[in-house]
């Protein structure tokens, strides 16, 4: 029987993370993956040269958390303009990203004088740090407007398609503290996109690693041997380990260990190769009528952040369609897409041609209130837990949570001088 100091099942973002992280302190790991590649959530395909991502992702290249496990420079991010376009049918209105051009449009006709100082009381949390904004009580998005009297177009025209955009929110439930916590790390932080994709971030993780990841390797369950450690049972063979990690999506770790497991959110990416960009911007196109108007949430022509993602000259556009309540992802058909994509971004896209769709019923984790952070990692007997669904959703929650795990363990175990 093979045995290690650590088992790490999962090599998504946490998994590496944490795997990176325990090899540092001179244990050995053995880190395992049920798929064929690294990333879990993250990942890239190349379709006819084209680089599509398994949903919509970016990566904030100054997010302190990012910048501490990543060569982030290595990547060659490529920033996505900061800002929203309201894609109205009869035309364009771009929001930039601050407050003082996002209270110049709320003038220009978007709302009323007194939606400027609401909003701003609104968006006061902002300006407070991460632990006071956590701090006192929690209410949903729409409970957080209601009381600030925010409502008609600056709700439903602007608020709405970016929570739509930021959280895959339909439904206004997602946690006001944690909408408070991305929209602050958003005003400071540089939205991008690696240069090859963002399968470049886990493959540079994994590639950093002192063993390589054993792909496809499908974990059936665990054995706690009495204090002894762990026992791995996999599809090929078992392992024995002082501790075990699981980093797996939110589900596989509730089979594999018994805790519950978050509420997710799915959506549905398109990708479309057009003979030539339909626009010269760099920013997020958001969809302000909501379902009424079209099943396309938000659109970003990729090729122009990363002229990489696309192949012989053409343009690569993503389009995002995000499941509503009580809905499966992806069940709008390609027709209504493609119309509604040339609405948004007022172009013909009858000749664009498909180049891949990405369904993900689970696309990352819920934020409900009462926002809950630093979730507890270590469950005893050696088993530990690690994932963006024990932090904040996202690759920072994810890293942060794999780092949080990986000190749990060394703390349990010891680290190890290397000779």
């Amino acid at each position: 029987m093979d045995a290690t100091d650590v088992a790490v099942i999962g090599a998504g973002i946490a998994g590496l993370t944490c795997a990176r992280a325990l090899e540092k302190s001179g244990l050995d790991v053995r880190l395992l993956e049920r798929s064929a590649r690294v990333g879990g959530r993250v990942g890239t395909d190349v379709v006819d040269g084209f680089r599509v991502d398994r949903g919509f992702s970016w990566l904030d290249a100054q997010h302190p958390v990012v910048r501490q496990v990543a060569d982030v420079a290595a990547l060659n991010p490529r920033p996505i303009d900061r800002g929203i376009v309201l894609a109205h049918p009869d035309g364009y209105r771009i929001l930039q990203g601050s407050q003082p051009a996002l209270i110049s449009a709320l003038r220009s006709g978007l709302g009323q004088p007194q939606d400027v100082a609401r909003l701003v009381r609104w968006s006061d949390p902002m300006r407070r740090t991460p632990d006071r904004i956590r701090s006192g009580g929690d209410v949903t998005l729409a409970e957080s407007l209601d009381q600030h009297g925010i409502g008609g177009r600056v709700r439903e025209e602007v608020l709405r398609p970016l929570f739509r955009l930021l959280f895959g929110d339909e439904d206004l439930r997602t946690s006001y503290q944690y909408a408070m916590l991305v929209l602050q790390q958003l005003r400071q932080g540089m939205p991008a996109l690696p240069a090859l994709g963002m399968q470049s971030l886990p493959n540079q993780l994994a590639h950093s690693l002192d063993r390589p990841v054993r792909l496809g390797v499908d974990v059936l369950g665990l054995k706690r041997d009495h204090g002894a450690g762990v026992t791995v049972l996999a599809d090929d063979g078992a392992l024995t380990c002082r501790a075990v990690v699981v980093a797996t999506d939110p589900a596989t770790a509730s089979g594999l260990l018994g805790i519950g497991s978050p509420a997710m959110r799915g959506l549905a990416t398109w990708w479309f190769a057009a003979p030539h960009p339909p626009s010269t911007l760099k920013t997020v196109f958001v969809n302000p009528l909501g379902p009424a108007g079209g099943p396309v949430a938000h659109a970003l022509i990729s090729s122009n952040v990363a002229p990489r993602y696309a192949s012989g000259g053409q343009a690569l556009v993503a389009a995002v369609t995000v499941a509503p309540p009580g809905r499966d992802a992806g069940t709008e058909s390609e027709t209504d897409v493609r119309r509604h994509l040339g609405q948004l971004l007022h172009a013909d896209a009858d000749s664009w041609r498909l180049v891949a769709r990405h369904v993900a019923s689970a696309a990352w984790p819920t934020a409900r209130p009462p926002l809950l952070t630093g979730r507890e990692v270590d469950l005893g007997d050696g088993l530990f837990v690690a994932g963006d669904h024990r932090e904040l959703p996202g690759i920072a929650g994810a890293m942060s949570s794999g780092l949080r795990a990986s000190q749990a363990v060394v703390a349990e175990l010891g680290a190890v001088e290397r000779g």
